[in-house]
């Protein structure tokens, strides 16, 4: 806990959490908020492609997601410390904190996991949208909704 107590009295931590300039907070959370859309949307994408909706669409148009995903995830992971020292002992203690924190992990794991199955065997065409891939579609919707919900 010292530790996170230090962590909240940082000038960092104080210049987020109570700088009347834009660049604070309010961009932080704006950043949060689009790496957030930027990960969970593209998954969400995969997802229901994999699914079946919109299958007209070629899987081949999903080829680029990693780039979006891991883009979107690098901004939430830098602003979400940023987030985090501003109230970091409190943040600390709770445990709907750690379960976001492991809901998104197990969703990039189903993701990595999605990827493999789907597009590392040549190109991807629908016959590789195996029973175990729409199980974990299914799976990365449920994860990325307990994500943003244990977040809120």
């Amino acid at each position: 806990m010292t530790f996170f107590a230090w962590l909240q009295e940082t000038p960092f931590a104080h210049w987020v959490a109570s700088d009347p300039s834009l660049l604070a907070y309010p961009t932080i959370l704006t950043l949060h908020t689009v790496g957030m859309a930027i990960v969970v949307g593209t998954c969400v994408v995969m997802d229901l492609r994999l699914l079946g909706i919109a299958g007209d669409v070629p899987l081949k148009a999903l080829l680029g997601a990693p780039r979006l995903v891991w883009t979107g995830f690098v901004i939430n992971a830098a602003t979400g410390i940023a987030l985090f020292t501003t109230d970091a002992e409190h943040k600390a203690m709770q445990t709907v904190f750690f379960v976001k924190l492991s809901l998104i992990f197990l969703a990039l794991g189903v993701y990595v996991r999605l990827r493999k199955l789907v597009f590392t065997s040549g190109a991807p065409n629908a016959t590789s949208i195996s029973g175990e891939v729409k199980a974990l579609a299914v799976l990365s919707l449920i994860l990325w909704t307990g994500a943003t919900v244990a977040g809120r």
